[in-house]
């Protein structure tokens, strides 16, 4: 491999890395159940925590600069002051003036010493009479500070043990250089007071920090008290707004569904179903805002083969859903109750229903803005289609569905559906569009026909390696009476590549009513129901009963 090859491999190894650490890290801490318990406390506190303290950053920074600008301030107006005092006897050469100045800078200011040089550098006088008539030699220069109004400010060693700020400022007569004034001024008052504000500001995120923690010990507390009260008054709940629950029929990994009864005055009385978050996740707002997605979509959707949304209610903390009650079975219970594959000309029908419920979704348009919505479902299976005692077909469950209008909680690199129905393109963690539906409802369509699944994997790696390359089995060979027509029809559902698959449900639904119209298949309603009322409800009686 050439070495720019490599090294964009391993840039990009790197950045890969990164991100899934990055997302394994943050994924783990949002998952952690007080982090999600108290998430909104957490983000609140701080933002306070932060507001606080950048505000005291503020305050001691500005101090520390007011400090730092009043003690370089002192020691610059101090050499100004000093400059017309000692030009006249510096030019004179006036050693007792000099001396005298020098006696009110060090009753002013009280320097660590203070002198007046000459313009070679040499001392004229000086805070200590036994460094006169010599030179300045004890001062080592750590820092320039800078040069302020002609004063020179510098941060020096003073005879080797000792760090102070000089002040110096050169004397001109006529534009001619006579000497200078330098004196030094002690900086440690200054730093003890700098050193007080960086305390102060450490105290104050310590103990922000603390009230912090102390608030968040109690709000979880209270939060925990309220969490366990509201799961106490779930598990027995036996009314959710208007609808009277009945009795658990359902449940799965979310939530579980109730039988309920919407009643009001004169007698008028409706069956719904209640779909309710199971008790343990009704506090994850992840969840809770996965359940709201779903019944703010699927109440967009008005349609007779498309289960109907009602309501959303919220109690106790978290949300039910009331939906359209359908008094039958999913095809994955009929599958187990039959046990082998259903007739073609009720297979068909089925089918054809379905891909009408699916096509008014995927080309569902905005009642505002005329807009598409781009609703796939993502989870057409045999338990997600129901079908009635009275002959209805109807889609359910648009958790997880994919919609331009409505946010996505799918994280990247999770597939999402049941294994055994992905399309070639969701398994390899390919964009998802209405064509990935078609072809879910292409495999039922084998299974409803072959009396068995087509697809079995027993992990998600598994199916990712499986469908994109697996070969359709002939469905002719398990049921020799399906027509060519319609095993053409059933293999351009499967299609894997999505340019020869069906462009949309209503080509497919368009198709299978040529081969009923073909084959003289009068199959309707009438006809399904009688087949779910002699083959399919009697065991349901029983179990009820």
């Amino acid at each position: 491999m050439p070495f720019n090859d490599k090294q964009t491999s391993t840039v990009s190894w790197a950045k890969d890395k990164t991100t899934s650490t990055y997302h394994a890290i943050t994924g783990r801490l949002l998952q952690n159940s007080f982090i999600k318990r108290n998430k909104k406390s957490i983000i609140i506190g701080s933002v306070i925590w932060l507001v606080i303290n950048i505000a005291g950053s503020i305050y001691f920074n500005t101090a520390e600069d007011k400090a730092q600008n009043d003690f370089l301030q002192a020691g610059i107006e101090t050499a100004l002051n000093m400059k017309d005092k000692i030009r006249s006897p510096l030019l004179e050469n006036d050693i007792l003036s000099l001396n005298v100045a020098i006696g009110e800078l060090e009753k002013k200011i009280k320097p660590v010493f203070s002198t007046i040089l000459d313009h070679n550098q040499n001392v004229i006088v000086h805070s200590n009479p036994d460094a006169v008539n010599s030179k300045l030699n004890n001062l080592i220069e750590k820092k320039i500070i800078g040069v302020f109004d002609d004063v020179e400010v510098n941060i020096v060693d003073y005879m080797g043990n000792k760090e102070i700020t000089t002040f110096c400022l050169p004397i001109f007569f006529s534009k001619i250089k006579i000497g200078k004034i330098l004196f030094g001024l002690n900086s440690a008052k200054l730093e003890k007071t700098i050193s007080a504000y960086n305390m102060g500001f450490i105290i104050l995120v310590v103990l922000t920090t603390i009230l912090f923690i102390i608030a968040l010990f109690f709000t979880n507390k209270a939060i925990k008290n309220k969490i366990s009260k509201n799961l106490a008054e779930l598990e027995n709940l036996q009314k959710v707004g208007p609808y009277f629950l009945k009795k658990k029929i359902a449940q799965g990994g979310m939530a579980e569904l109730y039988l309920a009864e919407y009643i009001r005055e004169h007698g008028f009385k409706r069956v719904v179903i209640i779909k309710k978050i199971w008790p343990h996740l009704a506090q994850n707002q992840d969840f809770l805002d996965m359940f709201i997605r779903e019944a703010r979509l699927a109440a967009k959707l008005q349609h007779p083969n498309i289960v109907q949304i009602f309501d959303l209610i919220e109690a106790l903390d978290t949300r039910f859903i009331a939906m359209e009650y359908i008094d039958g079975k999913n095809l994955h219970e009929i599958m187990v109750i039959e046990q082998k594959g259903l007739p073609v000309d009720l297979s068909i029908y089925i089918i054809q229903k379905i891909s009408l419920g699916l096509y008014y979704s995927h080309s569902k348009v905005d009642d505002k803005t005329g807009k598409p919505l781009y609703i796939v479902h993502r989870d057409v299976n045999p338990q997600n289609m129901l079908i009635s005692y009275r002959g209805e077909v109807k889609i359910s469950d648009y958790g997880i569905s994919k919609a331009k209008s409505e946010p996505s909680f799918t994280q990247v690199g999770v597939i999402k559906g049941k294994l055994s129905y992905l399309s070639p393109e969701q398994a390899l963690g390919k964009d998802v569009d209405h064509q990935a539906d078609i072809y879910a409802l292409g495999i039922i369509f084998y299974e409803i026909l072959a009396g068995k699944k087509l697809y079995k994997f027993e992990n998600e790696l598994e199916a990712i390696r499986t469908i994109p390359v697996m070969e359709i089995p002939d469905i002719t060979l398990e049921r020799p009476d399906v027509p060519q027509e319609l095993k053409s029809v059933l293999e351009k559902c499967l299609e894997k590549d999505k340019t020869r698959r069906y462009q949309n449900a209503k080509e497919l639904h368009d198709d299978l009513v040529k081969i009923k119209h073909n084959f003289k298949m009068r199959y309707n309603e009438t006809d399904l129901a009688d087949f779910m009322n002699c083959n399919i409800r009697p065991g349901k009686d029983q179990s009820d009963n």
